[in-house]
């Protein structure tokens, strides 16, 4: 072995361990994916086993890295198409959709037209304005339908794409709605016989590639001419499941490209990842499968970029499973190349040199500390150990986010509802997501765990609040419901349990309940989860992080406590303290809030730690406990220093400041008033508690 390969084969293994440190190693790429798919299992679930969301992109891939900070993806699909792309699959009594590919429309794009759900023949009248009639005389479906709804929801569309109003300390999301085809077309079903280099993907790996189906998604292509009317062939899930079986130096010749990208001016908005991942799937067909080792990383990232310099300079990249469909046609214009390609060769020259100069998660100095034989460590590069704990904790607290936001979001289709209706028919959809658990996956299970045991004690709660308003008692079939619910986090469910009885005045029962939390919630260690306000986004807890870091993204149950969240129909068990949450707003608040983000406001809700201690307060005061009761009242004055990750600060605020008032001190309540409207001035229950003081 030469000097100079002895050299590249040590750069490699070095740039190799900094992507480990960064989070880029198996264990962590395999902690992202699982992350994303439990987070489409939550949908799957609650959709009664119909999914209709996916997580795509370099978040789901595990790709990306928290210099990186790559968007997350969705794609909704409808359910109320079927789209075919042969006359044989129409389905008498739907709404079905012939995929139409002539001359007119560009590689990997079609035309969706409207056929008769009676008979198997086109559709000859226009039903409405999301069809149109094209020059033939066919009724076609338009791919702007959904523009207005998305600018109604405060969203900007990009593309196919809408992106939701970023929220400090989130990141951008990406919201596409496409409709699903259970069949590939002609142009995408070439690839199955397609011959490769190394073996991969295997026959097997396409079939199950080829089940996957495709989207449809509304964008129109840069070379047809066509406007509004045409949908790309998407074969994104394929893709994913594709990348899934790569190996982990093949995910860190990507990552490296991406950094790349993000590092060089010149690459922004012109060369997007999907098209680097374009590169790297092709690259791998084409290679031998013992290519790809950790000791020959930089020429493995050095064949990539070579790959994107003759795409570059052919203006032709060829979309892996429909190569007909050129991802760079009318994207580059000539200066654009010309700069590109300069920037390119430099790099390729560099033998991965130009990596030292790389300042995103500092992987530069990173790498200079590798090679180091006295390394010099900065405060601001975290050890390969913190970075592991940092992303697990933002993995596991963005997946209780993604719970807890799914069951406000379920809970909101019975608003309005009679208690005694709602409770039916929350019975009725318990049993209906109980019946998916033996065809579910390992990650779906996890998934239906949590959500059921959420519904098993909002069921238990109104049974409750509806049997204390007719018969003044609760019965044994509330208690048993309740109970089914208590392990979906550490606070949440027990504190709806102790609720429940202190309602009834069975108060050393409550306070036996307030006791036990009270000692597991370790304040160390159990981070909050709402979802509700845009805040600044999780602020990281060490004791989280580590526990999070030691156990699944999806292992919850223990470190994790949600805001306690009461429905109308709950409402004789809701504390007085509470209940004019529900009346937040004023009429002319209703009609301004956001249809989405503000939903949660039909609820009382509140963080469970402040709420743990608001009821020991009352109980300690009914029990005659004066000096614990006063304890109680101090921690809830102090809880918001000592649990910064507080979010319905306001509502806090409003528990003191009735709190003062029945200790009959009305400035310090009034004092409380005034700094929870700083926090809210609007839909803010303090309005009405300010006026009842003042008369």
């Amino acid at each position: 072995m030469s000097s100079i390969q002895r050299s590249k084969e040590q750069l490699s293994l070095r740039i190799s361990e900094v992507l480990d440190d960064i989070g880029v190693s198996d264990e962590m790429i395999q902690k992202r994916r699982q992350a994303a798919l439990f987070r489409e299992s939550i949908v799957h679930v609650l959709d009664k086993g119909k999914t209709t969301m996916y997580s795509f992109g370099s978040q789901s891939e595990g790709t990306t890295t928290e210099g990186i900070n790559s968007d997350d993806d969705v794609l909704f699909c409808s359910p109320y198409f079927i789209v075919i792309n042969d006359w044989s699959h129409w389905k008498q009594g739907e709404v079905n959709l012939l995929m139409v590919q002539d001359q007119t429309t560009a590689p990997g794009y079609c035309l969706l037209q409207l056929l008769r759900s009676d008979v198997p023949l086109a559709e000859e009248y226009i039903p409405n304005v999301m069809f149109c009639m094209d020059n033939k005389g066919r009724v076609i479906k338009k791919n702007t339908a959904l523009h207005q709804i998305f600018a109604r929801l405060g969203m900007v569309q990009h593309g196919p794409a809408a992106m939701s109003p970023m929220r400090p300390g989130q990141r951008e999301t990406d919201f596409v709605s496409a409709l699903p085809c259970l069949q590939w077309p002609t142009e995408a079903r070439r690839w199955l016989t397609r011959d490769n280099v190394g073996g991969w993907p295997t026959a097997p790996l396409k079939s199950e590639s080829e089940n996957c189906g495709c989207f449809l998604v509304p964008a129109d292509s840069t070379i047809s001419g066509l406007v509004g009317v045409e949908w790309r062939i998407s074969t994104t899930l394929a893709e994913r499941h594709l990348m899934f079986s790569l190996n982990t130096i093949h995910m860190k010749c990507y990552v490296m490209m991406k950094v790349l990208l993000k590092s060089y001016d010149v690459f922004h908005d012109v060369i997007s990842s999907y098209m680097c991942k374009t590169v790297l799937l092709h690259c791998v067909e084409n290679t031998m499968v013992d290519f790809w080792q950790e000791r020959n990383l930089i020429t493995c990232f050095d064949k990539l970029l070579c790959v994107l310099y003759n795409f570059i300079a052919h203006v032709q990249c060829p979309h892996f499973i429909i190569p007909e469909n050129n991802l760079m046609a009318g994207k580059i214009s000539p200066l654009q190349q010309q700069r590109l390609l300069e920037v390119l060769a430099r790099i390729i020259r560099s033998e991965g040199r130009m990596l030292l100069d790389i300042q995103i998660d500092h992987i530069g100095e990173r790498i200079r500390q590798k090679f180091s034989r006295l390394p010099v460590f900065h405060a601001y590069i975290e050890s390969r150990l913190v970075m592991h704990r940092l992303v697990s904790g933002q993995l596991s607290h963005n997946s209780a986010q993604d719970i807890i936001n799914s069951i406000k979001t379920y809970l909101y289709i019975y608003n309005g509802n009679c208690c005694e209706n709602t409770i039916k028919q929350m019975v009725c959809s318990y049993g209906d997501i109980r019946k998916l658990y033996p065809q579910l996956n390992n990650i779906q299970k996890k998934s239906l765990s949590y959500l059921s045991q959420y519904l098993c004690t909002t069921i238990g709660s109104m049974i409750a609040s509806y049997y204390i308003s007719k018969h003044g008692r609760i019965p044994n079939i509330a208690i048993e419901w309740l109970q089914s619910g208590l392990n979906t986090d550490v606070s949440s469910c027990l504190l709806k349990l102790a609720t429940v009885y202190y309602s009834v005045g069975k108060l050393n029962v409550t306070e036996d309940i307030l006791t036990r939390i009270d000692q597991t919630y370790d304040r160390n260690v159990v981070l909050p989860a709402c979802g509700c306000i845009a805040g600044e986004g999780q602020l990281h807890k060490e004791g989280f992080d580590i526990a999070a870091n030691n156990g699944q993204v999806n292992d919850l149950r223990n470190i994790v406590s949600y805001c306690v969240i009461f429905m109308y129909q709950e409402v004789n068990i809701v504390p007085l303290e509470l209940r004019q949450e529900f009346f937040r707003s004023s009429q002319e608040e209703i009609q301004r809030r956001h249809p989405v983000e503000d939903r949660w406001m039909i609820y009382a809700v509140v963080d469970s730690l402040p709420y743990l201690y608001l009821l020991q307060y009352k109980v300690y005061n009914s029990l005659g406990k004066n000096e614990e009761k006063l304890r109680a009242l101090q921690k809830l004055k102090n809880v918001m220093n000592e649990e910064p990750r507080i979010q319905h600060k306001d509502t806090v605020y409003n528990l003191l400041g009735q709190c003062m008032e029945h200790e009959n001190l009305p400035n310090e309540a009034f004092h409380y008033y005034e700094r929870s409207l700083q926090v809210r001035p609007q839909h803010n229950a303090a309005n009405f508690y300010m006026a009842r003081l003042l008369s």
